[in-house]
């Protein structure tokens, strides 16, 4: 994870955007293409696919729009309003709580309150620590275990994770489609042993820079 400048990572990040938003989808079990994604982006309807993977699509690509533009004008923030926004796009289509913790919506059971407070301290442990990179990667693991909303968690926490890292002059980190069952194995290491030694590794590994 080499630096770079601001303003390149977030020309990348545009130039690129197509693939972030296929792999972000595969990652979750969609059926479309990279080439379909990119005619679903561009506005064309692609026939033979369940109508949720379509909207699913569509909603990260709504959510990557929304996160480039956020970066962009200087807005992105490590904060809840930016993660809730962006969950309220990738997961509106499969909870009606989207865009709010655990226990702030309509199913008040969850934990909102601890929710907070955890999502408090992952603010704070992430401003003790000086490098972009173990930010991003701090962040992801931290969000992806806690799961603070009721659907899209990891599309979320993935989203915020390239915020961090596009904001501060690094590439995004792209998962591919084709790693869905170590990164399920890896979250499912830290879930049980609450070490994040094997996620984090995967993240690197999935860290190298695409071809401009």
């Amino acid at each position: 994870m080499l630096p770079g400048d601001t303003e390149r990572a977030w020309r990348r990040f545009r130039a690129h955007l197509p693939e972030l938003v296929w792999n972000a989808a595969r990652l979750e079990g969609n059926s479309f293409t990279l080439p379909e994604v990119r005619t679903l982006l561009a506005g064309v309807t692609v026939g033979d696919h369940p109508a949720g993977d379509e909207r699913q699509v569509l909603a990260l690509g709504e959510a990557y729009a929304a996160l480039r533009d956020l970066v962009g004008y200087g807005r992105f923030h490590i904060d809840k309003s930016i993660s809730d926004r962006l969950n309220r796009i990738v997961a509106r289509h499969e909870s009606p709580d989207a865009g709010r913790f655990r226990g702030e919506g309509t199913l008040r059971r969850g934990g909102s309150e601890l929710l907070r407070t955890r999502f408090a301290g992952l603010q704070e442990r992430i401003a003790e620590t000086g490098d972009p990179r173990l930010q991003a990667l701090i962040y992801f693991c931290s969000a992806a275990c806690t799961r603070f909303y009721t659907a899209g968690n990891n599309r979320t926490a993935l989203l915020m994770m390239t915020g961090i890292l596009i904001s501060n002059g690094f590439d995004a980190i792209t998962i591919p489609g084709v790693r869905r069952l170590e990164l399920d194995h890896a979250l499912d290491t830290l879930v049980a042993t609450d070490d994040a030694t094997e996620l984090m590794s995967f993240l690197v590994d999935c860290s190298a820079s695409p071809d401009d």
